[in-house]
């Protein structure tokens, strides 16, 4: 699922990292799960996510996007560092910047942010980038946007 398409994808990989410090492989993956989501969104046919994104513009999606990758960040670490074993994704962390969603709506974020998080973990597993296992290390992709 990691496409090229997120190199036409609002959401920018300084949105995860400012200092030096902070350009980890952790966060390129975090980024990468934005950008993911965002075009899951943006091709879903789920009616429920199609009624959601036609209120929203291409800058709120990707904006959301960006915010709902960050509140997934420590589960995402859990996951990681084998505290837990699946991603735990909430309806809260849709209701927190999405106060007017209908439990339709919510579901389906939830269920397609959980099938994208899940399919990105699955390929950065084997990748020779090892993200999911050395994920403090510096990440040479924030260089390069």
């Amino acid at each position: 699922m990691v496409s090229k398409m997120k190199d036409v994808s609002p959401i920018q990989s300084s949105w995860f990292c400012t200092p030096d410090a902070e350009k980890l492989k952790y966060n390129w993956f975090i980024f990468e799960f934005a950008c993911d989501l965002y075009f899951q969104f943006k091709q879903s046919k789920i009616e429920a996510l199609c009624m959601w994104r036609s209120r929203r513009n291409n800058k709120q999606l990707a904006e959301f996007c960006a915010y709902f990758a960050k509140r997934i960040r420590r589960s995402t670490l859990e996951v990681f560092v084998e505290i837990i074993d699946e991603i735990d994704i909430k309806d809260e962390f849709v209701y927190d910047y999405c106060h007017n969603n209908t439990a339709s709506e919510t579901a389906a974020i939830v269920s397609v942010a959980m099938e994208t998080w899940k399919e990105l973990y699955e390929i950065c597993s084997v990748c020779p980038g090892d993200c999911t296992k050395r994920y403090y290390d510096e990440c040479i992709f924030f260089d390069r946007e």
